[in-house]
């Protein structure tokens, strides 16, 4: 892990200008995972950009729902373009955590989150849907889910961006949510005061 946050920093440092942007390494992401049958949705920003308010962002965030036995052949189809650690990868299937890889070219971080086990996370997961994206489909986070996720983002860290984040969701899609949906998650995760303010906010 050490290697490949080194190998980052030495990225950033490079002066010639990037050739690969954002839109294309999450297309390679997804295309990967489409041909290799594992199962995944983005969340993070590439989530909040399509369903909310764009912001800027260098990271790419994707829940996987990976086993073991897809991690070597994984490792080899990443390597070409990334740096991946493969024991890193196995440690986070461990722990059901998370691992990162870093695009060579560009510096840029996707942060693979290994799907949890919980029955809000299986339900998000069961829940994500195919968008249109720069001319195909990728799979993403519900708008809901990404509110929630936001939500409970917002009351761990209390870093504004995410609550931000969440009401420019609610004010783009309030005509399509499933609020029972969210208040449910909501009152479940102990998040449903911030939610009421959110509601509020596009109050008369």
């Amino acid at each position: 892990m050490n290697t490949l946050i080194s190998q980052k920093r030495s990225l950033r440092r490079r002066s010639k200008k990037d050739t690969v942007n954002f839109e294309q390494i999450a297309l390679r992401v997804a295309e990967i995972l489409k041909a290799q049958d594992i199962p995944y949705m983005f969340t993070g920003a590439l989530a909040v950009n399509y369903h909310g308010k764009p912001r800027m962002t260098h990271d790419i965030d994707v829940v996987v729902l990976l086993r073991k036995e897809n991690v070597p052949q994984l490792k080899k189809i990443f390597d070409e373009d990334f740096f991946i650690d493969e024991e890193s990868i196995f440690a986070a299937l461990k722990e059901n955590s998370m691992f990162n890889i870093i695009h060579k070219e560009t510096g840029l971080k996707v942060d693979f989150w290994i799907r949890k086990n919980d029955d809000y996370s299986q339900e998000a997961f069961r829940r994500r849907g195919w968008y249109p994206y720069q001319g195909t489909e990728i799979c993403l986070a519900t708008p809901e889910d990404m509110i929630i996720e936001k939500l409970e983002w917002f009351k761990r860290s209390e870093i504004d961006k995410h609550y931000f984040d969440a009401l420019g969701i609610y004010r783009i899609q309030k005509e399509k949510l499933d609020i029972r949906h969210i208040d449910f998650w909501c009152q479940q995760k102990s998040i449903q005061e911030i939610w009421e303010r959110i509601k509020a906010k596009d109050r008369p």
